[in-house]
């Protein structure tokens, strides 16, 4: 019995190890590749997987932060603006939805809930003209607030903050309110640090997808200097030549953020995923 669970454990593992290796073998090779000045042996026959030391430099790096007016530092700049302001907003609306739905009973609360989860079902591209003309009635065309509000409340957050909360003992909110405390200090001083899983789920997910939209930032900034990371890194592929230098350089280094954030909230991440899943 104990060699049959030695052997499982080994088959798991080199599965595992295989699944990573084919999941982080592009980046490594993006990383590689970053660092070569002549970007022509790379492309040379296709795909070129043959690297010498000979071929790296850090060239490309400097050159982010001195051609084209730096530019790479604003579109930096707006990304992590847009990503925080949008974190913030939607992990902080997202959620007093979320608990309000379902801790409490009101009338209509089961056709609100179909409504909000029937959202998911829209796609996006649908509602890019009509946002873009509400955008443009309140003058937040070119803006962050442009950017970010639209979509600032998430249906998919607020069932996430939904089916976590389910998990929360409502006999807290009565004794709470025994002690004279009103709603929403309810909320923030006894539920809301209970939910703090929740929250560092959520913010990373919501960062990854602030920081990785490319479709909406495009059409909302109209200004090279006010372009999101995304968007920016796509003017170096042009009709009339490809920046590869800077644009494998500046992937690069456009992944640092989200994995700070993912590092940092690595416990919380997995918390939040299996409490939320599990009612009870």
């Amino acid at each position: 019995m104990k060699k049959n669970y030695v052997f499982y454990r080994l088959i798991t593992t080199v599965i595992f190890l295989l699944l990573s290796a084919c999941a982080l073998g592009p980046f490594i090779y993006l990383f590689i590749t970053s660092f070569v000045e002549d970007m022509s042996q790379v492309f040379k026959n296709g795909l070129s997987l043959k690297i010498s030391m000979d071929m790296l430099s850090m060239k490309n790096y400097a050159l982010l932060f001195t051609q084209n007016d730096a530019m790479y530092f604003s579109w930096y700049k707006n990304s992590i603006i847009i990503t925080v302001f949008y974190t913030a907003l939607s992990v902080f609306l997202s959620s007093l939805v979320g608990y309000g739905v379902t801790m409490y009973d009101f009338k209509f609360k089961r056709p609100l809930v179909v409504i909000i989860l029937s959202t998911m079902m829209i796609p996006i591209e649908i509602l890019m003209l009509p946002l873009y003309r509400e955008m443009l009635s309140f003058g937040l065309l070119n803006t962050y607030t442009g950017v970010v509000l639209p979509f600032a409340v998430s249906a998919f957050a607020i069932y996430f903050f939904m089916q976590y909360t389910q998990t929360l003992p409502k006999e807290l909110m009565d004794a709470a309110r025994v002690d004279g405390c009103g709603e929403f200090r309810i909320y923030y001083q006894i539920m809301a640090p209970i939910m703090i899983p929740a929250f560092g789920t959520m913010a990373i997910l919501q960062a990854m997808t602030a920081w990785n939209d490319f479709l909406w930032p495009l059409i909302v900034m109209s200004t090279n200097r006010n372009f999101t990371l995304t968007v920016g890194l796509q003017t170096y592929l042009t009709p009339y030549g490809n920046n590869y230098n800077m644009l494998f350089s500046g992937a690069v280094l456009s992944v640092i953020p989200i994995m700070i954030l993912f590092l940092a909230n690595q416990k919380t991440f997995i918390s939040g995923l299996t409490i939320g899943g599990v009612k009870g």
